[in-house]
């Protein structure tokens, strides 16, 4: 955890090897918060219903969104310049970054208030928006305080401060479901979930800058804006399509169909953060190696690779396993969210595959292009689930899902091809993902209980995979030997 110069960290032979176990770390703390969900979610479902629960999902939903606009790609912005800058040129940028975070966000949680109000939303849901809206405000602010331990490398750091941000979170649901409150109190957890990682956060980089307090500086603010602009709505949309369609049933569709899609899809969207915090650890290696396209078509590769042996991993794993997690987190009430779960499971190879390929045109630049593919994104998800709601219910929601995140996946392959057709992905190596993956499928004929389907279908796409020599050698390298 101790401060490296972010210059000497990524030129380092052994930056890839940082990396990728900075990478497994990062993972692993959020494998111990996704165990912590599995205390406080079951007991959450129970507690509030099929209809309540939907509508917390629908404000979480709501507040993601907006944040997501609020956002606009500051944080991974900011990696770059932190990179790229130095002494009091960076210090300047930083505290600007921050205080123009802290404007953005506010303006984006009283717009989600307004929105909720204005389109007629139950009171229950606008009143939690803007609770939820003060804790994303804490967390937003929270992640820009961060980029200088990513930009050093410092993932072990970074880890203790995601998982304090689950337990406090999981602690205080717990608390209100043994107290037996109504909807409302959880609203008040993400406030102070947020409020706990800021303050442990600003004593980690204390001695980063000179000041921590943000800065209102306003020419600095317009050179970010002028950059930030296009990435910042191809990020915000980018976030958009994959929560759409739970926005749109709340409005369409009946309470209990928004609940079942609920369930399904917040047990989805914990994992979806896995391949941003996997391909993320990459990130300042490819803006290092930007003008080293060797280099960087190297690194790309390798993380392609990896991200569809693990984004087809969990897909397995969610297909084979949907109803014993569905009976564990939801209980009987919400068995119907079984095909649904296996459904949105395809969009986490996908979604692999997004992050890492996002990352590779950030940073080079191409935020047009990330912005109309991220728009189309958006509209198939949208023009999908207005089609296919009506007849088919949520299991129509979660297929236009997933074919807004392959259509997605498919225009950055694009993009990336016309950026540069020497970062064209080499796809010879997925067959023997393909065949493992079809080895695994088969625990769906043994007559076991789901849970050690899903253990037996995962072991055997593994041992497979190995068997054909499917896994990275840079990658069981980094763990053998740690470089000096």
């Amino acid at each position: 955890m101790e401060a490296e110069p972010s210059g000497s960290a990524l030129a380092a032979g052994a930056a890839g090897g940082k990396a990728i176990r900075g990478s497994a770390l990062r993972v692993g703390s959020y494998g111990a918060q996704l165990a912590l969900s599995l205390i406080a979610v079951p007991l959450m479902v129970r507690h509030l219903g099929p209809d309540d629960y939907g509508r917390y999902v629908t404000v979480s939903s709501i507040v993601f969104i907006i944040a997501g606009f609020t956002e606009g790609g500051l944080m991974y912005l900011g990696v770059r310049h932190y990179v790229a800058l130095e002494g009091a040129e960076r210090e300047r940028y930083m505290r600007s970054l921050t205080g123009l975070r802290l404007v953005l966000t506010v303006l984006g949680v009283l717009a989600a208030i307004a929105f909720t109000w204005v389109t007629g939303a139950d009171q229950i849901i606008v009143i939690g928006t803007a609770i939820v809206g003060v804790g994303t405000l804490f967390l937003l602010v929270q992640a820009t305080y961060t980029i200088p331990l990513q930009a050093q490398l410092r993932f072990g750091t970074l880890s203790i401060i995601d998982l304090l941000k689950q337990l406090v979170l999981t602690l205080f649901i717990v608390a209100f479901v043994v107290i037996g409150t109504g909807l409302q109190p959880f609203y008040w957890a993400t406030v102070a979930s947020g409020l706990a990682v800021l303050i442990v956060t600003l004593w980690f980089v204390r001695g980063e800058l000179t000041t921590l307090l943000p800065a209102f500086d306003v020419q600095v603010w317009r050179r970010v804006a002028h950059e930030v602009l296009p990435y910042g709505l191809a990020a915000a949309m980018g976030l958009v399509y994959f929560r759409l369609a739970v926005v749109i049933m709340s409005y369409v569709a009946t309470p209990f169909e928004t609940g079942i899609y609920s369930t399904a899809f917040r047990m989805v969207e914990v994992l979806t953060s896995l391949p941003w915090l996997a391909v993320a650890t990459g990130f300042p290696i490819l803006v290092h190696a930007r003008e080293d396209t060797q280099r960087m078509r190297v690194a790309l590769q390798r993380m392609f690779e990896v991200s569809a042996i693990a984004g087809t991993a969990l897909a397995l794993a969610i297909a084979l396993g949907a109803p014993f997690a569905v009976a564990v987190i939801a209980g009987p009430d919400f068995d119907a969210a079984v095909p649904v779960l296996r459904l949105l499971g395809l969009a986490l190879v996908t979604c692999f595959l997004v992050a890492t390929w996002s990352f590779a045109l950030l940073s080079r630049d191409r935020f047009r292009e990330l912005l109309i593919a991220n728009t189309i994104g958006v509209a198939v998800v949208a023009a999908g689930t207005f089609a296919l709601e009506p007849s088919l219910g949520a299991e129509g929601a979660a297929i236009a899902t997933v074919l807004g995140e392959a259509v997605l996946a498919a225009l950055y392959v694009v993009i990336l091809a016309q950026s540069d057709r020497a970062l064209l992905p080499q796809f010879g190596f997925l067959w023997k993902i393909v065949l493992a993956a079809a080895a695994g499928t088969l625990a769906f004929l043994l007559p076991v209980p789901s849970a050690i389907e899903a253990v037996i279908g995962l072991a055997t796409y593994v041992a497979v995979l190995f068997a054909l020599g499917g896994v990275p050698a840079e990658l069981l390298h980094a763990f053998r030997r740690r470089e000096s």
